[in-house]
């Protein structure tokens, strides 16, 4: 079965801190390098004709508004296709992070008999095997748990159907009913082991 993610905004606060943080991170690149730019051209002179008329200028004081110009310009063109990448690749995280809380939500509920599945793209694949055997392993002990119950629920139908009868057991009969149930009662243990709840 294909996962196909057609939403790209799946977790949109996190997607978002990450736009954010990734325009932040480019506006201060294009505000340091203006200014140490500025700063070292603060030093020369620069001439030039502006209305016919020769012109010295600081270097710094000249190439301002271009720098200003292009640090705006080049800062937003990069900030837009920065956040198309981080878009793009948050989905690839946002996606399965998802995907990990609602399953999550299903093996709390007691819904065991589910597997969880990504796209193959996706991060985190490793991940997705150890949840995948975690809830293996717990349906496994869980069944193991409902087999003995079983058996349990077994000999005591049949402990109740002798009384019910008022048949006499014999001490073979009982020694066989007890031998059994201290064999289940130590099955139960072992599946029970399993399950740590004393934190």
């Amino acid at each position: 079965m294909k996962h196909g993610r057609r939403q790209y905004f799946i977790n949109k606060a996190f997607q978002a801190e990450f736009i954010v943080k990734f325009c932040v991170l480019v506006a201060l690149g294009c505000i340091v390098f203006g200014a140490i730019l500025y700063a070292f051209s603060s030093s020369t002179l620069t001439t030039s004709f502006e209305n016919s008329r020769l012109v010295v200028k600081s270097t710094a004081d000249y190439i301002l508004p271009g720098l200003l110009f292009g640090g705006v310009t080049v800062g937003f063109l990069t900030a837009v296709v920065t956040s198309l990448v981080v878009v793009l690749m948050t989905h690839r995280v946002a996606g399965p992070i998802y995907r990990f809380e609602k399953y999550a939500q299903e093996v709390g509920s007691g819904q065991l008999c589910s597997e969880l599945k990504i796209r193959k793209k996706d991060q985190f694949q490793n991940l997705v095997g150890a949840f995948n055997k975690m809830t293996d392993d717990l349906r496994s002990g869980l069944i193991k748990v409902a087999g003995v119950s079983q058996k349990l629920d077994g000999l005591i139908d049949q402990l109740s159907d002798s009384s019910n009868k008022e048949e006499l057991l014999l001490k073979e009969d009982i020694k066989k009913i007890v031998s059994e149930l201290r064999t289940d009662k130590q099955d139960l243990k072992k599946a029970l082991a399993y399950f740590k709840v004393n934190c």
